[in-house]
């Protein structure tokens, strides 16, 4: 949610009254992600968020806002584009598709709990099953083939434990996935859901945002990329078990994996270390002589300690 299109003044007036929003109080740029260019708007009649997407072109923005617009239909909490004055959800923005949406209460976690890792396993179980009906199946722009290539391209320009650790895991992937793929379950996931992906208003969890990242994929590697952030400690890569029970405990209440997930447990939460640490390094290598974009990349380094721990020890999805 970095600013990488600046807009001016004029820009956002003319902006907010096509949308038939009032008039402009103030904007202000959001910092903290990396891949799209994000604003808060406030109006007379309210506070929004205008998103510009910086990496997918216009014909590519309308599956996540389809994937959004069905999980509201469903009951949840989730930023659906508004419509301007002639209907659209979609602009061109500087260039660039955007979209706004309502700004919901609730502000970012600092930190998971035990009993936000407990409500967490329980909504992404409810959204997995809320997503099963959705008729697209896009695949992940970071899935099997982007990982693979990415991974080639890479390995080159890490350290040679680095290198082997990053190929072996993919190559063990594959093996594991080619047998398996068809009996494990897949539907529309969120594939991105940390924790500061979703807005709390004390306890409760008040909306679930950032679905950019969307697909159709197996829900046990959207669960294990949930576990992977919620419940890791970053400095380590180990896993809080107190937090991870809770997660599992109450996703397997709402959701019952079959014996092929439960058996897939294991590659999955690597796999998914595996995805980010990856798309980590792409991004930092990218930026690495661009100084200021270098400053807003996430560290690679967590999502290695993560998968080395994994590797060392992945844990059962059912033991207790």
């Amino acid at each position: 949610m970095a600013v990488y299109t600046s807009l001016s003044d004029s820009d956002m007036r003319g902006l907010v009254a096509d949308y038939n929003l009032g008039e402009l109080v103030s904007f202000q740029g959001i910092s903290g992600g990396v891949e799209n260019t994000n604003y808060f708007l406030t109006t007379t009649t309210g506070k929004y968020v205008l998103t510009l997407f910086e990496e997918f072109e216009f014909n590519e923005v309308p599956y996540f806002l389809d994937v959004v617009s069905h999980l509201q239909q469903k009951g949840f909490n989730v930023p659906a584009a508004l419509v301007d004055a002639e209907g659209e959800r979609l602009r061109v923005v500087q260039n660039r598709p955007a979209i706004i949406v309502d700004c919901f209460p609730g502000g970012l976690l600092e930190s998971t709990t035990v009993e936000s890792c407990r409500l967490m396993g329980q909504v992404l179980a409810q959204l997995h099953t809320a997503g099963m009906d959705f008729p697209d199946h896009r695949p992940s722009h970071r899935g099997i083939d982007w990982w693979r290539a990415t991974a080639k391209e890479i390995a080159p320009e890490l350290e040679g434990e680095q290198a082997h650790l990053l190929l072996e895991q993919i190559c063990e992937f594959d093996k594991f996935i080619e047998q398996y793929d068809d009996q494990l379950a897949k539907g529309t996931v969120h594939a991105d859901l940390f924790y500061n992906n979703t807005l709390f208003e004390g306890d409760e969890l008040s909306a679930i945002i950032d679905f950019y990242n969307a697909c159709y994929s197996w829900l046990m590697y959207d669960l294990a990329i949930v576990v992977n952030d919620w419940c890791s400690d970053i400095t380590t890569g180990e896993l809080d078990m107190d937090k991870y029970h809770a997660m599992v405990n109450a996703y397997i209440h709402e959701r019952e994996p079959s014996a092929a997930e439960i058996m897939s447990w294991p590659h999955m939460l690597k796999i998914a270390a595996l995805r980010f640490w990856l798309s980590r390094l792409e991004a930092w290598h990218g930026a690495k002589d661009d100084p200021e974009r270098l400053a807003q990349q996430h560290d690679p380094m967590e999502f290695q300690r993560i998968l080395e721990s994994r590797v060392r020890h992945a844990p059962s999805l059912t033991e207790n």
